[in-house]
């Protein structure tokens, strides 16, 4: 288990009330699980469809390296890893 952060931008941020948290997890599925946990449909509903995948414009960023969808559960954390999760963004 490694001990990370997790930042949170725009709309996702408004949504959990929080623009950062530190939590423990192995690997980014586990750190997207506790997630859950934490915000329960405040996180959930932003993040992912009904079928429980993750919405196609949400980008995750591990240190600064996009991180695979499909490879979640193989994507090791390490000690002072920051995840970020980046909503869709639109302006004008």
């Amino acid at each position: 288990m490694a001990r990370i952060t997790v930042r949170f931008y725009t709309t996702l941020k408004e949504k959990v009330g929080k623009g950062k948290v530190e939590l423990e997890a192995k690997n980014v599925a586990d750190a997207l699980e506790e997630l859950r946990e934490q915000f329960g449909t405040k996180f959930t509903d932003q993040l992912y469809e009904p079928s429980g995948k993750i919405k196609d414009y949400y980008i995750l960023l591990l240190s600064g390296r996009s991180v695979d969808r499909k490879e979640i559960k193989k994507t090791t954390l390490k000690e002072g890893d920051i995840l970020h999760i980046f909503p869709p963004i639109a302006g004008g």
